[in-house]
């Protein structure tokens, strides 16, 4: 047997050890929206990367929540950055029981499932200690150095990344790559596998009567007054239908598109691939889109959803917001959040100097703009050596994968890329998880033979370490 397999052996063996301590992270709140248990999270992230063995561990303060720099010296010939984060989403409505009890249940098809808030991020990340720690109790170290740059503000922006990765810059410009670990199994077991994804613009844009100079100051007016009193709400809306046209559905910022890429041949051969499977975005027979923009369909499709940016508004709040008509009122603002995702080349903060220059040009420089995220696009060609030591994982793992060239979401592992030149690869973890944006969410711990559950999603991870280590050789 060889050592990778002796260490597979250990992870079955240990498997209650190893799902206490994902148990253990989850049951620790660490909501950022809310500012709820984020320290306190932080220090027990702390905690697990000390028991790794890691030399350098310590807690980085931020202006925001503090984040956790960890590493873990092999002496080996190659070196990775592990992104990961510890906040979660807000906790919400639906849940079946309390999301920090962290219950085991079967969930058909499922054998067992594990529910809790943070079954996601914070379940797979212990995972993948966890396959380490496997890896170092066979072997003694590690197939490679890995430094671990985790952060608290995943879900509120991203936004002291840039400041975490200057603090450890001496360190990190050795890296060789880098790995955001994850599960890349949909729900019937199917794989797939994203080489890159978009970056993230996401503003919020403020009309108030106080900035304005028109319009009620320091509060609302009464609703009959509409007829002499300008509107702010009014205003936000005209001012964002200067800047999308939804007939044509085309951004109308000035300078928006420019220098965007479209695609390589090699990402049209992997375009193809995908519509030859019948495969959409969202998944095939996404749930509520019974049709797309202009009715396009195949590779016209895909290739919108892989390489055209985004504006999308995601919120807009204005006046009284609860049930009935109680207090008619005329608000004295109106706030809008718009995400933009942005392939290669649409950097965040120069698509936000073009929107500000739109505004002011057309007589909007009332209207204030806060950034709340900004993270470039990460780019990952599928014969990168470190997309090569994923793929060949994933396809020892599965039949026939399904390689998408882009995926539309978004994470900071662009700012990575930016700022170290390194390449960075997503999930390869076999096992699946959802509802991370709702109630009951849950992770699969004991699954149906198609997908993995905890002891698939740890021997998964663990394969990536050698087969990274050995690239271009193979691993055994």
């Amino acid at each position: 047997m060889t050592k990778r397999l002796e260490v597979h052996q250990h992870i079955k063996e240990n498997r209650d050890q190893h799902l206490a301590r994902i148990r253990e992270f989850m049951a620790q709140p660490s909501v950022s929206v809310d500012d709820m248990g984020m320290r306190e999270c932080a220090e027990l992230q702390l905690k697990y990367y000390q028991e790794l063995g890691c030399k350098e561990a310590e807690i980085v303060e931020t202006p925001g929540f503090p984040g956790v720099w960890a590493y873990y010296d092999a002496g080996a010939a190659k070196t990775l950055v592990v992104y990961t984060y510890f906040d979660t989403n807000a906790v919400g409505d639906g849940w079946t029981n309390d999301p920090y009890d962290v219950v085991l249940a079967e969930r058909a098809p499922f054998k067992e499932v594990l529910y809790g808030r943070g079954a996601g991020n914070k379940g797979t990340s212990v995972a993948f200690l966890n396959a380490l720690s496997s890896i170092i109790a066979v072997e003694g170290t590690l197939p490679v150095n890995l430094m671990f740059v985790t952060e608290g503000e995943e879900f509120v922006g991203s936004l002291n990344i840039p400041m975490m990765i200057d603090k450890y810059r001496h360190h990190l410009s050795k890296a060789d790559a880098g790995i955001s670990p994850g599960r890349c199994q949909s729900a019937n077991g199917d794989v797939t596998f994203h080489l890159a994804n978009k970056g993230n613009l996401h503003i919020e844009l403020e009309c108030s009567g106080d900035m304005w100079g028109k319009g009620p100051h320091g509060g609302p007016a009464h609703s009959s007054a509409a007829c002499v009193v300008d509107h702010p709400v009014w205003r936000l809306i005209q001012a964002l239908a200067t800047m999308y046209d939804p007939e044509e559905n085309r951004i109308l910022v000035e300078g928006f598109y420019d220098g965007l890429l479209g695609p390589t041949d090699e990402d049209l051969e992997l375009i193809d691939d995908l519509v030859e499977r019948g495969l959409v975005p969202g998944g095939s027979g996404a749930a509520g889109i019974p049709h797309y923009i202009d009715g396009i369909s195949g590779r016209e499709l895909l290739i919108r959803y892989c390489f055209q940016p985004t504006m999308n508004i995601n919120g807009l709040r204005a006046g009284y917001t609860g049930p009935g008509t109680l207090l008619w009122t005329l608000p004295n603002s109106a706030r809008v959040t718009i995400d933009h995702r942005l392939p290669p080349n649409l950097e965040p903060p120069e698509i936000a100097k073009k929107i500000r220059t739109h505004l002011d040009k057309h007589g909007y420089s009332d209207i204030s703009m806060k950034i709340l995220m900004d993270v470039t696009a990460n780019k990952l060609g599928v014969n990168d050596d470190i997309a090569q030591a994923g793929l060949r994982v994933i396809r020892d793992w599965a039949d026939n994968p399904a390689i998408w060239p882009r995926q539309g979401a978004s994470g900071p592992t662009g700012v990575f890329s930016k700022m170290l030149g390194i390449k960075v690869l997503g999930g390869t973890g076999m096992g699946f998880g959802s509802g991370h944006t709702g109630g009951d969410e849950f992770m699969v711990t004991e699954g149906d033979g198609k997908v993995g559950g905890l002891v698939e999603l740890e021997q998964s991870l663990v394969d990536l370490m050698y087969s990274y280590a050995a690239y271009p050789n193979e691993y055994k």
